[in-house]
């Protein structure tokens, strides 16, 4: 049997984090696979919004889960990445799982995404994201919100923290941390994963592992979306420009010159109501970011 430590960074999200710490306190734990469960809560603000939820939930459930709740207001998501590595091994489990704390669990999600390393010897495992949007958002914008999904136990070649398994042995072998570099801007566990892939590990998908993240009215709209396109652009140039990918960099750069060509014929489209709506704009903005990326004007994300 396996002990297993799920990390949970926070920042200003209480009610959030309080359905997320329930559905995985409720989840159908296989008690011949998983022994024993520590949920560790990082709280990255100042004035400790997550204290009195997580105190809440530890009074009631301490019998059954081990919840841990620190405060590290230092900031920066790839800090808060780091800090809670570090207390999840003083736990010594044998898997660490990653989780938002605008997401909430499906009752099979910790079983599927520990059987699902155990039979693929894995290193790293993901689950998918189903985004549930506020009824009132217009479903035009739902598309822009997808997330890749794969059939089960496929092997893929990227890393994000919002349903993801680790291997413990795996971390200590490398000894591989979030960067730095990336705790404004974003996009550190994709760069978290491209260490990790230059060392041969092996990813895969469960994909009944399932997360469902809440998209809340201040992202359901244009300009977040045009935000978000222009700053994963700008992170892919920067993180080519780490590595030194120097085809794969003059490759986005004339790419990112076609969107914003193309991105401005397909402007005039705007005021239709069709289902591929607002592409012109979100490909002009990725565009742009594309080149900003190149001179490191980085959309700050978690500034």
């Amino acid at each position: 049997m396996y002990n297993i430590a799920i990390c949970i960074p926070t920042y200003k999200r209480p009610l959030m984090l309080k359905k997320l710490i329930l559905s995985i306190i409720e989840c159908n734990l296989d008690k011949s696979i998983i022994k024993d469960v520590n949920i560790i809560i990082i709280d990255n603000d100042i004035d400790k919004t997550a204290e009195t939820v997580t105190s809440e939930l530890i009074g009631r459930f301490s019998d059954l889960y081990k919840i841990h709740y620190y405060l590290h207001p230092l900031k920066g998501i790839s800090n808060v990445r780091n800090e809670l590595i570090k207390r999840a091994l003083l736990l010594k489990p044998d898997f660490i799982v990653f989780i938002d704390d605008d997401e909430y669990a499906n009752p099979e999600w910790l079983n599927e995404l520990t059987k699902t390393i155990i039979t693929n010897n894995g290193d790293f495992v993901m689950g998918p994201v189903i985004r549930v949007f506020d009824n009132n958002s217009k479903k035009y914008l739902h598309r822009w919100f997808e997330l890749p999904d794969h059939l089960n136990n496929t092997e893929i070649n990227y890393i994000e923290t919002n349903n993801l398994i680790i291997n413990v042995s795996t971390l200590r072998k490398f000894n591989i941390w979030f960067d730095p570099r990336f705790n404004i801007i974003g996009a550190g566990d994709s760069y978290f994963g491209i260490q990790f892939l230059k060392k041969g590990v092996k990813i895969y998908w469960a994909s009944k592992a399932v997360v469902y993240e809440t998209v809340t009215k201040d992202r359901a709209n244009l300009k977040w979306l045009m935000k978000r396109a222009y700053r994963g652009a700008g992170t892919f140039v920067y993180t080519q420009k780490l590595e030194k990918k120097h085809m794969k960099l003059l490759k986005k750069i004339f790419v990112s010159l076609i969107y914003i060509i193309v991105g401005i014929c397909g402007i005039i489209l705007l005021p239709i109501p069709f289902q591929k709506k607002y592409w012109g704009i979100l490909k002009f903005s990725e565009g742009i970011g594309g080149l900003a990326g190149l001179f490191n004007m980085l959309y700050k994300e978690y500034k």
